[in-house]
């Protein structure tokens, strides 16, 4: 269901949907109408097709984001009329350029970024969040992006089956094949299903399904990687970190690279499967590499939610666990504005912003 207009009707009665408990939901005739609902009620969140009323813990959407460069679906006035997409740059211009596995050159950013698609339980193969990671990858597709990062956990298999883990896996990657073409893909503690400490995987260590079947959907010699993306305002590297193939190997490339775009990237933005802060952190050492060098965003999930810390790593750090796993679906995009700064904006499974959009400064 797409938002599309705050000023639409205000005097239909919504029908109330029968049957079931739970939430109050209602049903409209019009498209439209969920946008009058948010004029009545601007704490209303569409859910699965439905309308939860009034939901509290979701602000209202219909305002233009102060300074950013994003349309607001919320009426004409924002979008000059001409019906952009939601998160479509001002205008209905979208940033151009060709980014493929390896980088790229673009005018100015425009990309997706989600994590944590799998079952919500160990082996249960045939509950993978199929539609939910293709609706996703559809909605980030028809708002144009030119890149998609994805921040790990693509499977939960505990047997250790080479097959299971292949058609998880596979799963995955028939949903995204619905979404941009270009798609980065992180490591998380489920591509690796060692239950020994240090609970790792590695290229040259012992089998484990988990870890084969992403690598061989990865295609990359090692599941730590970096891209370079040329933008008219400078360089933007993309630091893709391996948290359960950490060792000193990886430690020394991560300290090197950074160090190298400290010196020459306008915007480094590090994606890793565990957050930055809480009690699920993963290993120290990445935290304190990270934090002797500079950082644009650092993009994370594990948690299966979406947060943005605003009180400590400068308020760059964010967590976009909406992949389907635990039942939260969606994604968040990321624009390069015309001032250089990033302006990072939250969405549901069907591309609509949801929140308050905020933004950050090169570096």
């Amino acid at each position: 269901m797409m938002l599309d207009n705050c000023d639409g009707i205000r005097n239909r009665k919504p029908r109330r949907h029968e049957g079931g408990e739970g939430p109050r939901r209602f049903l409209f005739p019009n498209p439209k109408t969920f946008a009058a609902l948010r004029f009545l009620c601007p704490f209303a969140v569409c859910v699965s097709g439905s309308i939860v009323a009034c939901d509290p813990e979701v602000p209202n959407t219909c305002v233009a984001p102060p300074g950013s460069d994003i349309v607001d679906p919320c009426g004409g006035s924002f979008d000059g009329g001409i019906g952009a997409l939601p998160g479509t740059p001002d205008a209905g211009q979208v940033p151009t350029g060709d980014v493929q596995a390896d980088g790229g050159t673009v005018d100015r950013l425009w990309f997706a970024t989600t994590g944590d698609t799998r079952p919500a339980q160990c082996d249960q193969t045939d509950q993978y969040p199929k539609a939910a990671i293709a609706q996703i990858a559809t909605a980030m597709k028809a708002l144009r992006v030119q890149f998609t990062v994805d921040l790990g956990d693509h499977m939960y298999v505990c047997n250790q089956s080479d097959a299971e883990a292949q058609q998880q896996m596979g799963f995955y990657m028939t949903g995204i094949a619905s979404g941009p073409s270009t798609w980065w893909m992180t490591m998380g503690n489920h591509e690796c299903g060692s239950n020994k400490y240090p609970y790792s995987c590695f290229v040259s260590g012992a089998h484990d399904a988990n870890f084969s079947a992403y690598m061989a959907a990865l295609q990359r010699p090692q599941p730590y990687y970096f891209t370079d993306v040329i933008t008219s305002q400078g360089l933007a590297r993309f630091v893709m970190v391996a948290d359960d193939a950490w060792d000193l190997t990886q430690s020394a490339w991560l300290s090197s690279l950074l160090s190298d775009a400290d010196a020459h990237a306008k915007y480094t933005i590090v994606s890793r499967h565990h957050p930055v802060q809480g009690t699920r952190t993963g290993a120290a050492d990445i935290l304190s590499i990270l934090q002797q060098h500079k950082y644009t965003l650092v993009l994370t999930a594990h948690n299966h939610d979406y947060e943005h810390d605003t009180t400590s790593w400068n308020s760059r750090s964010t967590v976009v666990g909406l992949g389907g796993a635990g039942g939260h679906w969606g994604f968040a995009t990321v624009l390069q504005n015309l001032d250089g700064t990033l302006t990072f904006v939250e969405r549901d499974a069907n591309g609509n912003p949801i929140g308050q959009a905020w933004s950050v400064s090169p570096q």
